[in-house]
């Protein structure tokens, strides 16, 4: 690392891995391996995640899923974006997620939680992890983000979708947020398109190949927005005002708006009424929450006009289909950021909100 010590720039608050066959085959317990398949090719001959014999995502045919990388091979990857550290977030560990029952969904979001610890232990400097968890049972999710943060989890991450039909400002969730914000680690609020619950996956057709552009455009955004108006104006962060939340993956710039709307309606002489907080959802938002921005999106400066530069982060998303190299440049490239809000986005709101600590070079 000494040798490119001196341009390291970014910090990637949101990187992905591709789980390999051995999470399955090895990490899973023995009771549950028949259900999930892991990492094959399907009829295209494209790599898909294969639970119950059904291929996951439902990407169309000319999308293949890249095949897992070494620890070591992600590095090289890091030295030549100039990124000094990658907090990675699972895709097949997504995708189990919203898998049907509480006991198998629990199961591979343990045996992802354990393979990843293993997988980052050698670079814990540079590589570093998410906890998944399911909100099945929120008793269960808590155990396990208590039991992946003696681990090394920096954050715990869960999906923005309904949960049996609850909403994420079910009092129900109540102790599952305590415990996180117990733990002092960040709640990151992570979307896969995939989930039949997703918001018009029933419009499009969720495991339509053909429609999969539609989903995808909607699911991350929307439900990115939905998630923001549960936590927020559901008075989750009103009861636990020290729990921190990324909104992630979904872009930046859809946050001004919606903050905005939510505002507007908080303000409101009859709808307001309805909103079971004490702040203007905005007040919320400055003091407890981020997003993150993808790294080409020349709609960032609005973004930063919006909710102010130091509620972004940057992310790559790699090694996703619609994530690529040079996603450093991609972001200097972008016209009407300054420098010094550049820096913030690049590296001091991540290893703000991670605490992380380590010192971008000169």
């Amino acid at each position: 690392m000494d040798g490119v010590a001196n341009h390291f720039v970014a910090i990637d608050a949101d990187g992905h891995v591709q789980e390999p066959d051995e999470l399955f085959s090895e990490y899973l317990a023995p009771a549950f391996r028949a259900r999930a398949q892991g990492g094959a090719y399907d009829q295209n001959n494209n790599r898909r995640y294969f639970f119950d014999g059904v291929g996951h995502p439902p990407f169309p045919r000319e999308i293949s899923i890249r095949k897992p990388m070494k620890a070591e091979d992600r590095l090289k990857v890091l030295d030549k974006e100039r990124i000094l550290s990658a907090v990675l977030f699972p895709s097949g560990g997504l995708v189990a997620g919203y898998q049907d029952g509480a006991d198998f969904v629990a199961a591979c979001i343990e045996a992802y939680n354990d393979w990843i610890a293993d997988y980052t232990q050698p670079c814990a400097e540079r590589l570093r992890w998410v906890a998944m968890v399911a909100l099945n049972d929120p008793a269960v999710a808590i155990r396990e983000a208590q039991r992946a943060r003696t681990k090394g989890a920096i954050a715990i991450c869960i999906r923005p979708n309904p949960t049996l039909k609850r909403t994420l400002d079910d009092p129900r969730y109540d102790p599952f947020y305590a415990a996180v914000q117990e733990l002092g680690v960040p709640l990151i609020v992570h979307e896969s398109t995939g989930c039949p619950d997703t918001a018009a996956g029933d419009r499009y057709g969720m495991m339509v190949p053909e429609r999969y552009a539609f989903n995808h455009v909607i699911s991350h955004s929307f439900e990115q927005m939905f998630a923001a108006l549960s936590l927020i104006c559901g008075g989750v962060l009103d009861r636990f005002p020290r729990l921190r939340v990324g909104f992630f993956e979904a872009g930046c710039s859809w946050a001004p708006y919606w903050i905005a709307r939510l505002d507007d309606h908080f303000h409101h002489r009859v709808l307001g009424r309805y909103f079971p907080i004490k702040m203007k959802p905005s007040e919320y938002f400055a003091r407890q929450c981020v997003v993150t921005c993808d790294p080409h999106d020349h709609t960032i400066p609005l973004a930063v006009q919006g909710i102010g530069a130091d509620r972004i982060l940057f992310a790559t998303d790699y090694p996703h289909f619609d994530s690529g190299g040079q996603s450093v440049r991609a972001f200097e490239g972008v016209a009407g950021i300054s420098a010094a809000d550049r820096r913030k986005i690049l590296w001091n709101n991540a290893a703000t909100f991670y605490g992380i600590e380590a010192k971008v070079s000169a």
